[in-house]
C-alpha cells in the first residue's frame, strides 16, 4: 500500500503520507501508473460533473483540463515543452540534453504544449456527451500506460536524474500486469480497448526517434510521450465515433 501511495505522489501533487519510508524496490511501482490514471480521470470526471452544473460547457471542459494540469503540477506538459525544445533545436546529442535540462521555455516547447492544449479542448468539445465521460477517465490511464512502455526497453542517455528510477528497469511481467490492469479499466468505455495497440505503436516510433536523437528516453521525453498519447487518444475517439 505505501509503495502506491509512493507512486501517487510521485505522479501528482495529491499528497496521502508527506513522509514516506524509503523504499529500494520503488521501481516496482511501476504497475501503479495506470492506477494512478484512473485516479486523475475519477477526479477529472467529478470536476466536470460538478462543474457542468451551473458553468457553459467550453468553459466546464477549459475547466476540467486546467484542474488536470494543477494535480499532476503539470509535469507531463514541462516535460513535452523540453522534449521539443531540445530535440527540434538541430544541435548535438549533449547540447540536446542540456536544452532539455534548461528550465527557460523555447519557441518550439511553447508551440507543442499550445498544439496540444488545443487539441484536447477542442476534441473533448466535440465528443458527444456520453463519450466525454469514459474519455475523462480513460485518458490518463493511457497516458500512464505509455510510461510503462517507454520505460520498457530504453535506455537513459544521462547518468543521473529522475527518469534513471524506471527507464530500462520495466520487465515483462510489470508490462503484462500494466496492460491487464488498463483492459480491466476499459469497461467503462469498450471502444477504448482497441487503443491500446495504437499507443504501443505510438511508444515504439517515439522512442526510436529519442534513440535517434539523444541514444535513449529521459524524464521528459516521458512527459512527451504522455501528453502525445492523450491527444491521440482524443483524436482516436474522434475519428471511430465518426466511422461508426
Amino acid at each position: 500500500m505505501k509503495r502506491f501511495i509512493g507512486i501517487l505522489q510521485f505522479l501528482s501533487r495529491i499528497t496521502v503520507i508527506k513522509e514516506l519510508p524509503y523504499d529500494d524496490e520503488f521501481k516496482k511501482g511501476i504497475i501503479f501508473f495506470p492506477v494512478v490514471g484512473f485516479i486523475l480521470g475519477l477526479l477529472l470526471l467529478f470536476i466536470f460533473r460538478l462543474s457542468n452544473i451551473l458553468l457553459p460547457y467550453q468553459v466546464v471542459i477549459i475547466l476540467t483540463l486546467g484542474s488536470y494540469v494543477i494535480l499532476t503540477g503539470g509535469l507531463h506538459l514541462d516535460g513535452l515543452g523540453d522534449t521539443f525544445d531540445g530535440l527540434y533545436s538541430n544541435r548535438p546529442k549533449d547540447q540536446i540534453l542540456e536544452i532539455m535540462r534548461d528550465s527557460r521555455l523555447g519557441t518550439n516547447g511553447v508551440l507543442a504544449i499550445l498544439f496540444i492544449i488545443f487539441i484536447k479542448v477542442f476534441g473533448l468539445m466535440n465528443l458527444r456527451s456520453w463519450d466525454i465521460y469514459g474519455a475523462l477517465v480513460m485518458m490518463p490511464v493511457f497516458g500512464r500506460l505509455s510510461l510503462v512502455f517507454g520505460c520498457f526497453n530504453s535506455q537513459y542517455p544521462r547518468e543521473k536524474g529522475l527518469g534513471n528510477i524506471f527507464i530500462g528497469k520495466v520487465n515483462n511481467k510489470e508490462v503484462f500486469i500494466s496492460i491487464i490492469i488498463t483492459l480491466l479499466f476499459t469497461i467503462l468505455q469498450p471502444i477504448s480497448i482497441f487503443y491500446i495497440p495504437i499507443l504501443w505503436v505510438i511508444t515504439i516510433f517515439f522512442k526510436r526517434h529519442c534513440s535517434n536523437k539523444i541514444g535513449g528516453m529521459t524524464g521528459d521525453t516521458l512527459g512527451a510521450l504522455c501528453e502525445l498519447v492523450e491527444v491521440a487518444y482524443i483524436l482516436y475517439l474522434l475519428i471511430t465515433i465518426k466511422l461508426f
